[in-house]
């Protein structure tokens, strides 16, 4: 069997190229606009567990897209994952304490008042919104950025199906 040609001395077979490293000049063009892709492993240390749980969440859901978060975008992804634990501390004790609460102030001893906790999950609510949106986590952002969801694939295009 006669021995394959090679398109050079490194023995690559004829039609396939080895496509050259990343030149300075692009990973200096990377680093430019938000630096290298997110490190997911160095977890901040002022997150609480459910600050954590929700940068974990996101690790996991954007492993294989290893640019879609970069480095400058780390304390606007830290953000988003304290309003979550802000939502969360708030809703708990919503859920501890319900909607209304004894009043604290000498004005509202002895009666009973709105749960200031309602204000807080109100505002948490607006700025983990907020940071969605900014970071393209929301169907809307990802369509205003171009990173469109894909349609469920739509079995009449298939002929195989």
């Amino acid at each position: 069997m006669p021995a394959r040609r090679t398109n050079n001395a490194l023995n690559i077979p004829a039609g396939l190229k080895i496509l050259p490293p990343k030149t300075a000049l692009a990973v200096a063009k990377d680093a430019e606009i938000g630096g290298l892709g997110l490190d997911w492993s160095a977890r901040p240390d002022l997150l609480d567990a459910d600050g954590l749980a929700l940068w974990d969440d996101l690790a996991e859901r954007f492993a294989q897209q290893a640019t879609r978060f970069r480095e400058g975008e780390r304390e606007a992804v830290i953000a988003y994952c304290c309003w979550w634990s802000a939502f969360a501390a708030a809703q708990r004790d919503l859920m501890t304490r319900g909607p209304v609460v004894e009043g604290r102030s000498d004005m509202d001893r002895g009666r009973m008042v709105k749960n200031p906790a309602s204000v807080a999950m109100r505002e948490a609510s607006q700025q983990f919104r907020y940071w969605a949106r900014e970071l393209g986590l929301t169907t809307d952002a990802r369509v205003r950025i171009g990173l469109a969801d894909q349609g469920e694939p739509n079995d009449d295009d298939n002929p195989f199906a």
